[in-house]
């Protein structure tokens, strides 16, 4: 790593503090795009003409581009040209950024998330290192170096207490700030239209671009040669062709009646051929983009494992969102603020995580612990659905599981990572990402939106077969309903029709509630089943070679 200057990366003119807040400024932007869709979903669905699932597909579009990015984060935050990374990449997402704020294309709007989810890395890693190095006076790069790696079982155990000291740091850090821009993007779509978010991004993304060039000088290249084989991309497009195809299926298939329709069957072919050949062209390789190798590692299939059962469960969040949207009429910016409860459980769960870790504390203990709070959230939601719910203790359920989920995220990164060698560090999180942000949520909410459906559907047949003129209650709405639609000027089959549509209406919020009700209970017995299976789970370390 080549000398620079002392107050790398800005000129010697700006004071540390201010540098820190510019560094901390960079992050909003980049952070903002993760809580686009996720905050506006159903005003870009009315603004554009378009169903849920388009969302979906390119929500996870943004995570498919970060998961691309991971093999190549050794070598690009070795760089080390802070200014000319910044700018170029503030632009480029200046550029996407305005054609998904225009665009009605779905098939636009997926691209440019991919782009902008391996921009978003890019940027967040350099961002993230260069600030460690100016705050912190530590050189990061230097612990994911290959060939740094402790050479005893005492330094690799020494190593493991700082990772789960500093993970939860970082992870409480992203996630609280991503929070917020889930926040700020829902009050600017509640307040103004969807388009406004992509407008702020662009207007926060021009005054990082002016602070970058006013504030940084130019650094030169640590080589000769820039340090990145752009042969690499094409494997990277077909990593990116392959989980797309797979994401298609998951989030369109109930749309589609799964493969009945020809786009499902050509999906999951393409998923297949490109799956297979980016398997051979890895393995033939010298210079692989992903290093197979990494699944050898028995922690590092366990952290799958357990990311993978994290992410399913952790989409029993939409019993929240269901609940407030049917039971309360709660709008998306309600169930945004609501959402911000999750900070709590955030710190909460990150200071949980830091103290029992330095502690001692068996990594089975407190995975266990993370999945029991996600039961607890469960057995929460179980016992409150009902009709009379009440917004403000929604709270409990999102700080609860917020928290088990803090603890299970932060961890098992430094389970899975114990005595990895550094050289494997950017194809585990790669893999990780793929789990983590792609493959665990698409299945999971595949699963928890079609057996939804499939209860709603069971509890409408069963609560309509009573509903008819001669059960007393019924017949009095019905009858109510009709006069009272009669008294504003209703015609007689208008004020019958609209008698029979709320009664209709009554009957799906009661079959959504059990639903969601039954469901819940299920999803409580998946959580102690996990925390039975990672307490019994043997923890061997991996041996070091002598």
């Amino acid at each position: 790593m080549p000398s620079y200057p002392k107050n790398y990366p800005f000129y010697n003119w700006v004071p540390k503090p201010i540098g820190i807040i510019i560094l901390l400024v960079f992050f909003l932007p980049i952070l903002t795009v993760g809580g686009t869709y996720s905050a506006n979903g159903t005003e870009m669905m009315s603004g554009l003409g378009i169903i849920s699932e388009h969302i979906q597909f390119a929500n996870f579009a943004t995570s498919i581009g970060m998961a691309a990015f991971c093999p190549f984060l050794y070598r690009l935050v070795c760089i080390r040209r802070e200014k000319m990374m910044c700018i170029a990449g503030f632009s480029l997402m200046y550029i996407f950024s305005y054609i998904c704020a225009k665009t009605d294309s779905i098939f636009l709007l997926a691209l440019c998330s991919l782009f902008m989810g391996f921009l978003r890395m890019v940027l967040m890693m350099v961002n993230l290192f260069t600030l460690i190095k100016y705050a912190g006076h530590v050189e990061a790069t230097e612990k994911i170096t290959p060939g740094n790696e402790p050479a005893t079982g005492e330094g690799w155990d020494k190593l493991d207490i700082e990772r789960s000291a500093a993970q939860p740091a970082i992870y409480l850090f992203f996630m609280v700030l991503g929070q917020l821009g889930t926040s700020l993007t829902a009050w600017l779509t509640y307040e103004y239209e969807w388009q406004y978010v992509y407008y702020f991004m662009m207007g926060l993304l021009l005054l990082c671009i002016l602070i970058s060039f006013v504030t940084m000088p130019y650094h030169k290249y640590a080589t000769r040669r820039f340090p990145i084989n752009f042969k690499q991309f094409g494997n990277a497009s077909i990593f990116c062709i392959t989980l797309m195809c797979i994401t298609y299926v998951l989030t369109y298939g109930k749309v589609l009646d799964w493969y009945d329709d020809p786009t499902i069957r050509w999906a999951t072919v393409g998923a297949v051929v490109a799956g297979i050949l980016f398997v051979y062209i890895e393995a033939t390789r010298r210079n692989p983009y992903y290093q197979f190798d990494v699944l050898k590692l028995r922690t590092i299939r366990f952290g799958f494992l357990f990311y993978f059962l994290l992410m399913v469960l952790n989409s029993s969040s939409l019993f929240v969102n269901v609940f407030t949207g049917i039971g309360m009429k709660l709008d998306n910016y309600q169930n945004a603020t609501l959402g911000n409860w999750s900070m709590l459980g955030y710190f909460i769960g990150g200071i949980a995580t830091i103290w029992l870790s330095v502690k001692g504390v068996h990594f089975k203990y407190l995975f266990a612990a993370g999945f029991l709070f996600l039961g607890l959230s469960a057995m929460f939601m179980y016992f409150e659905v009902q009709d009379a719910g009440l917004y403000e203790r929604m709270k409990y359920p999102v700080i609860i599981r917020s928290t088990g989920m803090m603890l299970l995220y932060s961890l098992i990164p430094t389970f899975a990572t114990q005595r990895m060698p550094y050289k494997f560090l950017s194809s585990w999180i790669c893999t990780m990402l793929t789990v983590r942000m792609v493959l665990a949520p698409g299945i999971g909410t595949a699963l928890y939106s079609n057996v939804l459906q499939e209860r709603q559907q069971y509890y409408i047949t069963r609560y309509a077969q009573n509903v008819d003129m001669m059960h007393p209650e019924a017949s009095a709405s019905f009858t109510q309903t009709v006069q009272g639609m009669q008294y504003q000027g209703k015609s007689k089959q208008e004020a019958v029709h609209m008698a029979a549509m709320s009664a209709k209406g009554r009957i799906q919020v009661q079959a959504t509630l059990s639903a969601v009700k039954e469901m819940a209970g299920w999803t409580l017995y998946a959580c102690l089943f996990c925390m039975i299976f990672v307490v019994i789970l043997p923890y061997p370390k991996r041996k070091l070679l002598t």
